[in-house]
């Protein structure tokens, strides 16, 4: 398996937040998404805490919380953020509400909300996802009708209530999903997610300043220790332990209770339910956490993360993570 000529986009979004002069990679990436619904360029205002204040930092792990501005002067809240496993909707339901929240103080008036635009850059394969990239948002309409509307609201004093836009936007971006074509600009950010690497057909402007800045080769000791560390971090977060350690369990209770049902049958009934029990949780924890290992290799794989640093953080030897499914896919 080769190394990736360029670090990982999910990490290059903080890593590039921190210099205002890399603000315009990001700003053109966000561009590029929104375009897709007709949204105008926007450019980087503020960046937000990634972290909400009022929650764990356990429930919100977004990469991202920035405001921007278009060419006409309306401001956004944009949030980016990465996800491991399917649930991501509720997290991204979750996390853009918490933003809306967090984003108006105490003397403010819910008219001075702004429009959040949210950006999931999802990780890995789902049965009812067949392409990319998907949008979706609330639309207002007649009930009679399917036109959307713009809602004008005028009180006894005429003063009156524009409802326009305000709701959250949703964009779910399958970096495993895309099909390797590029033909737009939108297109070659997804080849970058996808493969941390560019080709010398990319017609962006921006790409060659891209392959300068997120070059691995290029990072000093410490910035590249600080993104290994990352990627260790990333494969072990809450997410992918949980359901690593829900479906290590679920497997460990359905065999322990067919192998205790088992052994009981063969040395008696109350003989064989103790035995069957110890038996079965015994078992059990093992599948559970070698399912967990498992779990944690496949997906420091599609990071593309060495194979010795994946053996050396799961335990597993070179050949079994080399027989993993993503392990082809990357070679």
């Amino acid at each position: 398996m080769s190394e990736k000529p360029l670090i990982s986009f999910d990490y290059a979004i903080k890593y590039l937040l921190k210099n205002k002069g890399d603000y315009d990679i990001i700003e053109h990436f966000i561009s590029a998404v929104l375009a897709v619904q007709g949204y105008k360029p926007v450019k980087i205002n503020a960046l937000l805490d990634g972290e909400s204040t009022k929650e764990s930092k356990a429930l919100k792990h977004s990469i991202a919380d920035l405001v921007v501005e278009d060419v006409d002067g309306n401001k956004y809240i944009v949030e980016i953020e990465r996800a491991f496993t399917p649930n991501f909707m509720h997290k991204a339901c979750f996390n853009s509400s918490r933003l809306i929240v967090d984003s108006i103080s105490g003397n403010q008036d819910y008219t001075t909300i702004k429009k959040v635009f949210h950006i999931s850059l999802l990780y890995f394969y789902t049965k009812n996802m067949e392409k990319p990239m998907y949008h979706g948002q609330t639309i207002i309409h007649e009930i009679d009708t399917a036109h959307p509307i713009d809602m004008r609201i005028a009180n006894q004093g005429l003063v009156v209530y524009e409802h326009h836009n305000v709701f959250p936007e949703y964009f779910f971006i399958s970096v495993p999903l895309f099909n390797d074509v590029v033909t737009s600009e939108l297109t070659e950010w997804l080849y970058v997610m996808k493969h941390s690497d560019i080709r010398e057909d990319f017609k962006s402007p921006y790409m060659k300043k891209v392959a300068e800045r997120l070059s691995i080769l290029k990072m000093d000791t410490a910035e590249r220790n600080a993104y290994f560390h990352y990627l260790k971090e990333a494969v072990q977060a809450q997410d992918t332990l949980t359901s690593a350690k829900l479906e290590g369990e679920q497997i460990g209770i359905e065999k322990g209770e067919k192998i205790g049902i088992e052994k009981g049958e063969k040395i008696g009934i109350e003989k064989g339910k103790v035995e069957g029990e110890k038996i079965g949780i015994e078992k059990g924890e093992k599948i559970g956490i070698e399912k967990e290992k498992m779990q944690i290799a496949q997906n420091m794989l599609q990071l593309g993360l060495p194979l010795d640093t994946i053996a050396a953080v799961t335990g597993l030897s070179v050949q079994v993570i080399q027989s993993l499914p993503g392990e082809s896919a990357l070679s």
